[in-house]
């Protein structure tokens, strides 16, 4: 059953890549996969379902990959600077957007059919964590760190696209900047601070090599 619905997801991951969202249907799934449509809906709900299936997986497995390749080759074992790795997860999968124009495709057809469906429960994850380490300096309301979340989420898919459709007179990296620092903004980081994480998460991509590749691929 677990190799079945990982298969779905895996065809379904290259055919929202390779025809968008708006044109990959679940009987192209089911046609590829050799299943019936009805056991996709049965695992997977909606096709919208699916493609949030779809970009919860790469989420974890670009923060995992991050995470250890900077472990490794730039903090070389001592503890990690969780802000700065962090950034340059963020940095990575907005450079994914603005650089491939499948992903983008891909991502604004998904939100003009079902936005709330573009909403990662990992980036609450995330946040937690940053309240945990760095005791965040939030209100406490009891959702504030879900409505921080959501705020970056939503506004960084809106900067993104309007970037994509040449709305700013403004680079990539400048561009690029701004997401990156929307993140800690929300989490009421001081400004001195986020300019240091900004650049020292640039320096980290100037010393180890990502490569944007096919496929929602961040290696």
């Amino acid at each position: 059953m677990k190799n079945q619905k990982e298969n779905i997801i895996q065809v379904a991951t290259k055919l929202f890549y390779e025809q968008g969202y708006k044109n990959t249907y679940l009987d192209q799934i089911a046609t590829v996969c050799e299943i019936t449509k009805p056991l996709i809906t049965y695992y997977f709900k909606s096709k919208s379902n699916l493609a949030r299936e779809v970009t919860e997986k790469f989420l974890v497995e670009h923060k995992n990959r991050v995470a250890f390749r900077l472990y490794l080759e730039y903090f070389k074992g001592n503890p990690a600077d969780l802000q700065v790795s962090t950034a340059v997860e963020i940095r990575l999968y907005d450079m994914l957007h603005l650089c491939d124009p499948n992903v983008m495709r891909f991502i604004k057809e998904h939100a003009d059919e079902k936005h709330e469906d573009t909403f990662s429960q990992s980036v609450v994850h995330l946040y937690k964590i940053h309240d945990r380490r760095y005791k965040l300096k939030l209100k406490r309301c009891p959702d504030e760190i879900s409505m921080i979340a959501r705020s970056a989420m939503a506004s960084s898919l809106s900067v993104k696209l309007a970037y994509a459709n040449g709305e700013f007179d403004c680079s990539q990296e400048e561009c690029l900047d701004y997401l990156t620092s929307l993140h800690f903004v929300l989490m009421h980081i001081e400004e001195s601070r986020i300019d240091e994480i900004i650049d020292e998460s640039k320096r980290v991509l100037q010393l180890i090599p990502f490569e944007i590749k096919p496929y929602f691929q961040v290696i």
